[in-house]
């Protein structure tokens, strides 16, 4: 009940007990019994609006508390990154950014009134979560920087509003706040590569097995793989923080000391398990199918690497999960371009997924040649005789001289150095 109303009642009980004064002054006789018992009704009014105004009030905690029907508990609930590919057309990096986050801040930006509407709210921005490095690493180091004070920005929002809400029901806030703070370990996870980068162990503290809803649970297991990949990768470099090639990190398994390899082969298998969990809960979305299954394939070709130099048994499986994210990425872009319009500048979010694909094929490639291995394309097929042959290809031929996304160009010249 509004406080406006409260008001009114108050000041016509007010009114009723200041007509009935006059008038017992302007009718003396039984005076006594008139002012008795219009402060009587007053009373009885007065309870009766205090009874009715709790009733109201607790029922409006009740709507505000509910949960019923929000996604996060909603185990059919997949993602689909589809469709913010096409909702955010904009070219430049900054038009790009500055849309994804008014769509984002949008979410936030009035009171929320619903328990269930904050949920959805608080899982759409778990969802789109994945697409924050496209923004914030790039070759635009100042669009970048305020890309990511936008994000903390709205994540210190959204905690604020959660807080809120679990001073009102602390019972149906438990999965609202694990997701909350999923989404802060997750996008510290993603600046970790900079300079003011965050605290990628925060996931450590996230109750996965929490969640209930196939997307949330594919975004935990996945970050943990990646934590635990950092783990491996840096066991190999021997604790060597500064950013090394790709070939010179796998050139390093050969180079490490025997304590330092066997914690990396540990580490290495923890991140192919639970990427192989996170690959469970992708549903039909290409973007997670993609890099879910290159994350295993970077996972066991670490794992293929260290056995190799320790001389244990292994499997070579990795260019199985290789080569279907690279088929995921290549049928993604194609229908995305589909809906794009003819003759149109390509969006920030498209050039990003084909230098993602080009990227993923690069790498692919890189693993082939360290690992003595005959090239093959995404359907397993030989590319010529000799690695020089794969320079020839369509493929490397259509590769940007400078990727403006600055995702390849590392991998092309790490190519370059090896065929020499």
């Amino acid at each position: 009940m509004k406080k406006r109303k409260v008001l009114q009642y108050l000041f016509g009980i007010i009114f009723l007990c200041f007509a009935t004064i006059i008038g017992a002054l302007l009718h003396p006789d039984g005076s006594h019994e008139m002012i008795v018992a219009t402060i009587s009704l007053a009373v009885s009014f007065l309870a009766l609006l205090i009874g009715t105004f709790t009733y109201f009030s607790i029922d409006e905690v009740n709507a505000i508390s509910r949960m019923d029907g929000n996604v996060m508990e909603n185990p059919r609930y997949y993602p689909n990154l589809l469709r913010y590919f096409l909702r955010f057309p904009q070219v430049t990096l900054q038009d790009a950014s500055s849309a994804m986050m008014n769509h984002m801040q949008s979410l936030f930006s009035k009171k929320i009134k619903s328990g269930a509407r904050l949920a959805d709210n608080v899982q759409e921005i778990a969802d789109i979560l994945v697409l924050v490095p496209f923004l914030i690493k790039s070759n635009e180091p100042e669009a970048s920087a305020i890309q990511r004070q936008r994000v903390s920005r709205l994540l210190r929002k959204i905690k604020t509003q959660v807080n809120e809400f679990e001073s009102i029901s602390d019972g149906s806030c438990k999965l609202l706040k694990e997701t909350t703070l999923l989404i802060e370990a997750v996008y510290e996870q993603q600046c970790k590569e900079h300079a003011d980068g965050g605290d990628p162990s925060m996931l450590l503290k996230i109750r996965g097995d929490m969640f209930i809803n196939p997307a949330s649970s594919l975004l935990y297991y996945n970050y943990l793989g990646l934590y635990f990949l950092h783990l491996a990768v840096t066991n190999i470099n021997q604790g060597d923080k500064t950013p090394s090639s790709l070939r010179q990190q796998i050139d390093g398994i050969r180079h490490c000391h025997p304590d330092k390899l066997s914690m990396a082969r540990v580490y290495a298998a923890k991140a192919s398990e639970a990427f192989q969990r996170a690959n469970e809960n992708v549903g039909d979305d290409m973007m997670w199918n993609a890099c879910t299954n290159f994350n295993i394939a970077r996972a066991e070709y670490l794992i293929l690497q260290i056995a190799k130099v320790t001389g244990e048994d292994f499997t070579n499986i990795w260019e199985k999960y290789a080569d279907k994210s690279i088929r995921e990425w290549i049928i993604l872009n194609k229908i995305i371009a589909d809906h794009m319009v003819p003759n149109k500048e390509r969006s920030w979010f498209q050039q990003a997924l084909i230098s993602q694909e080009n990227k993923m094929r690069l790498k692919k490639v890189i693993y082939q040649i360290m690992n003595g291995q005959v090239l093959t394309d995404f359907n397993g097929n030989a590319i010529g005789d000799k690695y020089e042959d794969f320079l020839n290809t369509s493929f490397f031929q259509s590769l940007p001289k400078e990727d403006p996304q600055a995702r390849t160009d590392e991998l092309v010249q790490d190519i370059l150095d090896l065929i020499k």
